[in-house]
């Protein structure tokens, strides 16, 4: 597994009352799917900045310290290793699904990012067609209407008088509708030899993706999980659904 370096939180024992601005659900309601994806919704709309009480970083934008992507197989054989990155779209999450089982104590997401942009420096080797690749300096991918479908399971642990969730597996799949690379500087200062290398990449984006999604999955699976660990090791089960 590849190692994705990201979000620092410290999780502190103590829970902590959601804003008022944050939407609540009682369990008991009739209506408590519908009501559990709307607020949602609107929290996630809400990450445009920090709410440090719940352990939520800004989310426009998310900063990682470290993500990497290995080498493929295929006509673009490059391992990437990003740092210092700004992840620009994950407050615009347009959430289709967010179903709790509490008895079975698992989390179904369905949703969509329309447009998530990743600007970090970069370093990276490997092999495009014939043309051996050693470069670093800025990159910028974009990733337009990514599709994710997640089935996460937690276990449920007890802080003074309050259970919270823990996340603990998850079964994520993302699929973009197009990426579009631009790195610059793969051969040193020749910025015309690079271009025509992320034109290579970005006519077979979905090769050069679907050779390393196992990587760039892991990566979007720490993020999420990171960011609701972070939230429900502050906000209880009981905080949550009255």
């Amino acid at each position: 597994m590849r190692s994705v370096a990201i979000l620092a939180l410290v999780l502190c024992v103590q829970s902590t009352k959601l804003p008022p601005n944050f939407q609540k659900c009682n369990r008991n309601q009739p209506d408590l799917k519908e009501c559990v994806l709307k607020a949602a919704q609107h929290a996630v709309n809400q990450l445009g900045k920090p709410y440090r009480s719940l352990n939520v970083p800004s989310l426009d934008p998310l900063t990682i310290s470290e993500i990497s992507i290995g080498a493929g197989q295929g006509k673009v054989s490059l391992e990437q290793n990003f740092k210092d990155c700004s992840l620009y779209g994950f407050n615009n999450m347009e959430v289709e699904q967010f179903e709790f089982d509490l008895e079975g104590r698992v989390l179904q997401v369905k949703g969509t990012f329309p447009k998530i942009i990743i600007k970090c420096q970069y370093q990276a080797s490997g092999q495009i067609l014939i043309l051996p690749i050693k470069g670093q300096g800025k990159a910028e991918l974009v990733l337009d209407n990514l599709k994710i479908v997640d089935l996460l399971k937690y276990e449920e642990e007890r802080k003074g008088d309050k259970t919270h969730m823990k996340f603990v597996e998850s079964d994520l799949d993302i699929d973009p509708s197009l990426i579009t690379f631009k790195f610059e500087r793969f051969f040193s200062e020749d910025q015309s030899l690079a271009d025509n290398v992320n034109k290579v990449m970005n006519e077979n984006w979905k090769e050069v993706f679907e050779d390393v999604k196992a990587d760039y999955t892991e990566a979007v699976n720490r993020i999420l999980l990171s960011l609701l660990n972070g939230f429900f090791s502050k906000v209880s089960i009981e905080e949550a659904f009255d």
